[in-house]
């Protein structure tokens, strides 16, 4: 059982090599609404990528009739859930405040400085967001949201990789 085993993380890994562009392109893997419908690529892709340990970004944001803002950024903790979906945690964040009227961001508020923001979000569309007080060591808030999402890998993406854990 163990020889089977082996063989078969071998096999998985040999496949990440073999599939695996080196270049430093960034590509769509998968793109879904805010009701996490798949408008284009697939989970299953991502899933493959996350499994070969390729670079992963998200994208999401925010638009209304005069005001745009688009966030990227890269997880820091991923799971894969039941073969289907996956979560990825944000790198904890100190808030800036926005100047809208300039598009400039400041720490002017010192108040922003000890707040931090957190935030999990999913393959579904789903996004919790938490604002935490570290000084207060208290949740101020949380805002539990639906958005568009982009995922993106560094690289071509491979193909049937099973699971971390056979």
């Amino acid at each position: 059982m163990r020889k089977l085993t082996l063989i078969a993380w071998v096999l998985a890994l040999c496949s990440c090599q073999e599939t695996q562009d080196s270049s430093n392109d960034w590509t769509v893997v998968l793109k879904t609404d805010k009701d996490g419908t798949v408008l284009s690529g697939s989970k299953q892709n991502l899933i493959n990528a996350i499994r070969c340990g390729q670079d992963l970004k998200i994208g999401w944001g925010a638009k209304n009739e005069r005001l745009s803002i688009e966030h990227l950024s890269s997880p820091i903790w991923l799971a894969i859930l039941s073969e289907n979906e996956v979560m990825a945690h944000l790198d904890p964040q100190v808030l800036s405040h926005i100047q809208w009227d300039s598009l400039n961001a400041d720490y002017k508020d010192a108040n922003l400085l000890q707040q931090e923001w957190r935030v999990v979000l999913t393959t579904k569309s789903d996004f919790d967001a938490v604002w935490y007080d570290r000084k207060a060591d208290t949740l101020m808030q949380r805002r539990p949201q639906k958005h568009k999402m982009t995922w993106f890998v560094r690289g071509k993406t491979p193909e049937n990789v099973g699971p971390l854990f056979d």
